[in-house]
């Protein structure tokens, strides 16, 4: 097939490129030109948000299928559907998990579950940017594919997640000196995070089934680690032990509300995108640590950890909390 990818040089978008080539697939990318294009791949160059441009210069390819990993508000879908329609023959939107909200949560998240309750506005634009294209669907048989991957890992990214750091350039040298990781909650928040390779790998397992048209799935790993755990096998391929310090999520919400999707438990049923195209995640958690922990330290994108006051002062600041807890348990 003939596959544009919308995006095509970043973490996600690149990692997608390659996977539609080792599937065979000639690849084009739209892009805005700042990263080269990866080998082999056609580029066309261009501003996205530049509706109208976008439209004029698209109309002179034909595709047999797009994938749009860098739509993010509803105008950007709205002129996916007036650029391909009639026009190709499948279009896969990269959407997030952070279209879910709601509580409590009912374990796994199936695709059905309350999306119009996303807390963010990240969230709140994907969902819209979806009834859009589901719409497209139903009103003119838009021919729209949705996935909706979670925490996303690879090389080429970040380490971290579910703590006070989040993705931390800092988090391999933190660990060899022994600072303390925050993480929400002692750690025990769920997380099923997808890696770059397998999200590019569920794209090209969807790509042309008429089955999958108008649909949502779920796209994730087959794995459910706490974030413990994660930041433990971190420290394991280090050979340095973790140390950590608890941040009630309650708490962790109240400063930052955009964040609240951070500090849920992420768990999601994958059957119906298994059942649909046959996708399965091939990558464990531990290999995908194993080679970011690799690439961070051979990149030298890994970066020297320095103590911030902020930090050093929210982390006495649970210390203290600790102590005199148990303090006052202990006198009970």
């Amino acid at each position: 097939m003939r596959v544009l990818v919308i995006g095509g040089t970043g973490f996600l978008s690149s990692a997608i490129v390659k996977e539609m080539q080792a599937a065979g697939h000639e690849v084009s990318i739209f892009t805005r030109g700042q990263r080269p294009a990866p080998n082999g791949v056609t580029a066309i160059v261009g501003d996205r948000k530049n509706y109208a441009a976008f439209k004029a210069a698209l109309s002179q390819h034909t595709f047999d299928a797009v994938i749009d990993c860098i739509g993010y508000v509803p105008e950007d879908a709205q002129s996916d559907v007036e650029t391909f329609a009639g026009r190709v023959g499948h279009f896969i939107f990269i959407s997030t998990d952070f279209v879910y909200g709601g509580e409590p949560r009912k374990l796994p998240l199936r695709e059905d579950t309350t999306p119009t309750e996303a807390y963010n506005d990240y969230g709140r634009n994907k969902v819209k940017c979806e009834r859009i294209l589901l719409q497209a669907w139903q009103d003119a048989q838009f021919p729209a594919t949705i996935l909706r991957p979670p925490h996303v890992m690879g090389a080429g990214s970040h380490l971290g997640t579910g703590s006070w750091h989040g993705r931390d350039p800092m988090l391999i040298d933190r660990l060899r000196q022994g600072a303390p990781v925050m993480v929400l909650d002692g750690g025990m928040l769920l997380i099923q995070p997808v890696v770059h390779t397998d999200v590019g790998r569920a794209c090209a397992a969807a790509l042309g089934k008429r089955q999958t048209f108008g649909q949502v799935y779920n796209m994730a790993g087959n794995e459910v680690v706490t974030t413990k755990e994660y930041h433990q096998i971190v420290g394991e391929c280090l050979g340095c032990p973790v140390a950590f310090l608890s941040l009630p999520s309650s708490v962790y919400v109240e400063a930052f509300p955009d964040r609240r999707p951070f500090a849920q438990h992420r768990v999601y049923d994958i059957g119906k995108l298994i059942r649909d195209t046959g996708y399965t995640p091939q990558i464990t958690v531990r290999e995908a640590i194993r080679e970011m922990v690799d690439w961070l330290q051979a990149s030298g994108q890994a970066q020297p950890y320095q103590a911030q006051p902020l930090e050093e002062a929210i982390a006495a600041a649970i210390q203290n909390r600790d102590e005199e807890l148990l303090r006052l348990l202990r006198n009970a």
